[in-house]
């Protein structure tokens, strides 16, 4: 999932400078939180698209109560330009949500969450080709890997009819998160993390919404199971999750947090084979591993 950008003390929720012990538990704690998603969105009885807008709007409706003071200063200080750019933010993030959601409901957990942690990819060649940003040797033979462990899962069938479909839509999510990253290297010049935030999650949660009316898809008549649910996804995976990794990017690199959030779709996989009964086969943990090696090396390529 896309991760957050370094920022000063005004982002940390713990002031005193921790001791390895709690840094490493509160990156533990991080790692677990956002490896429930795909669980929760499973055992959700709502249509993908959904549960991804209620997931944006829940978020974003928290991130509002916790930011009311910035609203002000936002209306006052950001130029219609980075207006715009917040909004296709918002945009890709609602892409990146709606159409991994979706391949939850086609593909194994394994092989979504590993394609969709594929996001460090897809923002490294958009700085590329449009910011002009240079690519490291290390970074194209990273991408190979992950490219050969990609044909691996694709080539392999699974228990789900649409295997091929759901694999496609997660690496469409992985692009949209690299959409949403690079956006932010525009606007993190100029926002805070929580603003940020704050601003493509509410865009997001707009988009979805549109769509859903659009598509016809019920946002209601769901179980009280799944609207808990809905609360969970927004609250555990989006809220706990991403605010450990934020906050931890206060005291560790960049890279060193990123690599760290690669330990997502491993726990991922074991939580669905604990409480979905999924088994993967051999192949699809040999290409799941050479698209972890791959990310984990595109992500030390580059630390900038």
């Amino acid at each position: 999932m896309p991760s957050f950008a370094k920022e000063g003390k005004s982002s940390s929720f713990i002031h005193d400078e921790p001791t390895p012990f709690r840094l490493i538990s509160i990156a533990t704690i991080g790692v677990l939180a956002v490896s429930l998603a795909a669980i929760f969105i499973r055992w959700c009885q709502a249509p993908a698209l959904a549960i991804a807008a209620y997931r944006l709007c829940i978020s974003s409706l928290v991130l509002i109560v916790l930011g009311y003071r910035k609203w002000p200063v936002l209306s006052q200080n950001l130029e219609s330009r980075e207006w715009r750019i917040a909004a296709i933010s918002g945009l890709f993030l609602a892409i990146h949500f709606g159409a991994w959601i979706s391949s939850l409901e086609m593909t194994s957990v394994a092989s979504s969450v590993v394609l969709v942690s594929t996001s460090p990819f897809w923002a490294a060649l958009g700085a590329w080709l449009f910011l002009k940003a240079r690519i490291q040797r290390f970074f194209v033979f990273g991408f190979l890997l992950a490219f050969a462990g990609m044909i691996v899962i694709a080539s392999q069938g699974s228990n789900h009819q649409d295997s091929f479909a759901g694999n496609a839509l997660a690496l469409i999510g992985a692009i949209g998160g690299a959409g949403y990253m690079l956006c932010g290297r525009y606007l993190r010049a100029k926002l805070d993390t929580l603003s940020y935030v704050m601003l493509a999650y509410t865009f997001a949660g707009v988009f979805l919404l549109l769509l859903v009316l659009a598509s016809g898809t019920p946002l209601s008549n769901f179980s009280w199971q799944t609207y808990g649910l809905f609360l969970l996804i927004a609250l555990v995976p989006q809220l706990v999750g991403h605010t450990s990794f934020n906050w931890a990017l206060k005291y560790l690199s960049t890279p060193v947090v990123s690599t760290i959030m690669l330990g997502e779709p491993v726990f991922a996989t074991i939580f669905a084979f604990l409480l979905l009964s999924e088994i993967p086969s051999l192949s699809q943990v040999a290409g799941c591993l050479l698209i972890l090696l791959g990310v984990a090396l595109s992500i030390w390529s580059d630390k900038s």
